[in-house]
């Protein structure tokens, strides 16, 4: 019986592993497919930005489409997602606007209901699960502008479209043949201890908040602050921001084995201050190589804390549901702080005083730490 569990467990994390990647190869590879795109339709790059806009509104309601039955909530997901890619692939001008505004709403459904299946699924494992998962869905990511150019070398975005559409069909029809939804943890809070829960909820969006907003900031402003602060070129200035990319993927990996191991409090509380030690480090380096460090550190530093954010959730709260309240959130920081940061660069004149807003965010996020404690009150399941 035991093994069976372990084989039906293994097929579930397998399973959630391809399916999260597949959602980050989508999530991204839209960027790269937008010159084919905008070369068809001759869109301006306000209508591009339009696009995006409204795809990425789109990821964060699909989080809150994510109530219970999550394993069934990823299969309708990708069938709706297939539908969108087929749909942006045959569409005219008139009518790609709410589409993208629909893949987004497809994407973002199963790339929340992946997070949330795993916080109830495998909540005493659920730090290291969700750390590895963030990996597949890097690596996702990072392979999505390859697949586009190979696409686009002969084709152009419609084919792209089509073969996402396909692979979409396909996960929809893994996860309903291999996912299976559990029971939802018996609360054991009353309803007068419901301002408790908010304000638990609101915590943990705040945090979320930070964290992606901080690492969208380092990701679109990083290329900028190394073109001004080393006047290598756009070519070189674009290559130094693979320090924090190489950082950020070895950190996925490694930080779910040592997860095994160590609390994940206690790695939180290192990795946010390595993240602001190397934040100023990299204001106040004053040469290139410590500049590079500097980018490398940041992305070992970031890379787990959202997955560690997430899982603290799920081992302090009674309603996994209420996760994706934190999921919305999230995806508004990651717009919002890297607004603030070209905001504040433009009327300061100084990319260096916008890019404040990283350790600005990660001492917010120190000053959290305590309230979050992580891991100190864990679900109490159905029986």
């Amino acid at each position: 019986m035991n093994s069976e569990i372990k084989q039906s467990s293994a097929r579930s994390i397998a399973t959630l592993h391809g399916v999260f990647a597949l959602t980050g190869v989508l999530h991204v590879v839209g960027g790269a497919l937008l010159p084919s795109l905008a070369s068809r339709f001759h869109l301006s790059d306000a209508n591009s930005g339009l696009l995006f806009l409204l795809y990425f509104a789109g990821t964060s309601v699909g989080a809150l489409l994510c109530r219970r039955n999550y394993a069934r909530t990823m299969s309708v997901g990708f069938v709706g997602m297939a539908v969108a890619c087929v749909a942006v692939a045959f569409s005219p001008r008139a009518v790609l606007e709410p589409l993208f505004f629909l893949l987004g709403i497809g994407v973002g459904v199963p790339m929340s209901a992946v997070t949330l299946f795993t916080g109830r699924t495998f909540p005493d494992r659920c730090a290291p699960l969700l750390t590895i998962l963030n990996f597949s869905w890097s690596i996702g990511a990072l392979a999505a502008p390859l697949i586009a150019a190979r696409v686009l070398a002969h084709h152009d975005y419609r084919t792209a479209y089509k073969l996402f559409a396909a692979a979409a069909a396909c996960a929809a029809v893994a996860c309903a043949g291999v996912l299976r939804d559990g029971s939802e943890p018996v609360p054991l809070v009353e309803t007068r201890d419901s301002d408790k829960a908010l304000l638990l909820v609101l915590t943990f969006a705040f945090a979320a908040f930070l964290q992606v907003g901080i690492e969208n900031t380092v990701a679109t402003w990083l290329p900028t602050y190394a073109l001004r602060t080393e006047e290598r070129g756009l070519v070189l200035a674009a290559a130094t921001s693979s320090f924090y990319w190489a950082g950020f993927l070895s950190s996925r990996g490694l930080s779910s084995l040592l997860l095994l191991r160590v609390k994940p409090m206690q790695i939180l509380w290192v990795v946010l201050a390595s993240g602001l030690f190397s934040a100023l480090m990299l204001q106040f380096a004053p040469n290139v190589a410590l500049r590079n460090l500097a980018m490398f550190l940041m992305g070992v530093s970031l890379a787990p804390t959202y997955p560690l954010v997430l899982s603290g959730f799920f081992a302090r709260s009674q309603q996994t549901a209420n996760s994706r309240w934190i999921l919305f959130t999230a995806g508004f920081g990651g717009s919002v702080l890297p607004w603030i940061a070209g905001f504040v660069s433009s009327h300061t004149a100084s990319i260096r005083t916008g890019m404040l807003v990283i350790p600005a965010g990660l001492l917010s996020m120190s000053l959290l730490v305590p309230a979050i404690g992580i891991g100190q009150k864990p679900h109490s399941r159905a029986k």
